[in-house]
């Protein structure tokens, strides 16, 4: 009897972090401006939750935070 194959993809009880309003040039500035010898650890954020900082509401993929920590609703009301 073959064995089942596991579905491809990222599991769907787990919810990806938000995008952010960065550009190409601001991330890359950011990643490139680090010493080389700089220590760091990859940690997995499996249990961070992202919130608005005006209506404190949870906020995930495919939504935006933005710069100034607020989600889309929050960011064109001024």
């Amino acid at each position: 009897m073959p064995r089942r194959k596991r579905e491809r993809g990222w599991p769907g009880s787990r919810r990806l972090p938000p995008r952010i309003d960065a550009t190409s040039e601001q991330i890359a500035a950011a990643i490139f401006g680090m010493p080389a010898n700089h220590p760091w650890q990859y940690e997995r954020n499996g249990g961070a939750k992202y919130h608005c900082a005006a209506c404190r509401r949870e906020v995930h993929y495919p939504e935006t935070l933005y710069n100034d920590g607020r989600c889309e609703e929050c960011h064109g009301q001024g």
